[in-house]
């Protein structure tokens, strides 16, 4: 790729997005699904005809993934949320998170190649280490990592056992150990720290070649870093603050950018129309499309409605 930032990116979606987030290619439907976390939508876009289709959430939803039977599964504040396509309703899986904190809500979310599913939390007033990372193995909540203060990620590279995990107020990025067979973590450290910078290390992803994807807010970029922890490349968009990146399409070699208008400040949003677009360019390297939720049926219980917009 071009290390110097100057692979071009077009608009893959404009719909007015507030804090376009989660970005998610599903290969079996050739669709690109991601959520508006304070605008209170998620999306599913077809690239092909350019048609996007929304519905309205009672909360603010983290992150999206798919089950095994393609069904849209929604972070909610308190664990996950099925959607239905057809009535904009949603019911809460019995594997819920954080029911004892409603000072917090869910933020990203992603699964692993077993199928597992992997969900941060922060505090709405992003109060230090309230947070944690959380991974549901077959309907069983585990804690992974706690005293986050926001969880971003994580990204996963399983052919060297590892894992990323930021934490965007810290401005850091981490990386543990990962027994995939198992999910097991262990020997966390410092991989990258973007403080100096000011930059904020938000939504990740793993490229084929076992690079780093980081979109990092206030940067107006996405960042590439080899597995040492070295900036290898960048992509930039013309906005300030991307927040995840996703390789889509049908070769894989499609890299999707989800950006906010919503962390700008009000000067910036005039000067800055494409703020909260999803964007997409081809930057020479391929990547996975998302895996899908392999947890068994779990019994539901009805929550509120939502309705498409």
């Amino acid at each position: 790729m071009d290390a110097a930032g100057d692979v071009p990116v077009e608009v893959a979606v404009d719909v007015g997005a507030e804090h376009a987030e989660g970005p998610i290619w599903d290969s079996r439907t050739a669709r690109l699904w991601w959520v508006d976390i304070t605008g209170q939508a998620v999306h599913c876009s077809d690239p092909a005809t350019g048609r996007d289709t929304a519905w309205r959430t009672p909360w603010q939803p983290g992150g999206i993934v798919l089950d095994v039977q393609g069904r849209p599964v929604v972070a909610a504040p308190d664990g996950l949320a099925v959607l239905d396509p057809d009535t904009g309703r949603t019911t809460l899986r019995v594997a819920v998170v954080e029911q004892n904190k409603p000072e917090n809500r869910a933020n990203d979310v992603t699964i692993d190649s077993h199928g597992r599913c992997w969900l941060g939390t922060m505090a709405f007033d992003k109060r230090p280490g309230n947070a944690a990372l959380y991974v549901i193995d077959s309907g069983t909540v585990s804690c992974a990592v706690d005293g986050l203060t926001i969880s971003n990620g994580p990204a996963f590279d399983e052919a060297r056992g590892r894992m990323y995990l930021a934490d965007t107020a810290l401005f850091r990025v981490d990386v543990f150990d990962l027994d995939p067979a198992t999910g097991a973590l262990s020997d966390r450290r410092r991989f990258v720290d973007l403080r100096a910078d000011g930059f904020w290390p938000d939504g990740m992803t793993v490229d084929d070649e076992g690079m780093l994807w980081v979109a990092c807010g206030r940067a107006g970029a996405v960042h590439r870093y080899r597995p040492d922890g070295i900036l290898d490349g960048l992509v930039t968009v013309p906005t300030s603050n991307p927040t995840s990146v996703a390789f889509g399409g049908s070769d894989g070699e499609d890299l999707y950018i989800t950006t906010s208008w919503f962390d700008l400040e009000p000067e910036a949003r005039a000067t800055q129309p494409l703020a909260g677009a999803v964007f997409t360019c081809r930057p020479g390297v391929t990547g996975a499309p998302a895996a899908r939720y392999g947890a068994g049926p779990a019994a539901s219980t009805p929550n509120e409605e939502g309705g498409p917009s």
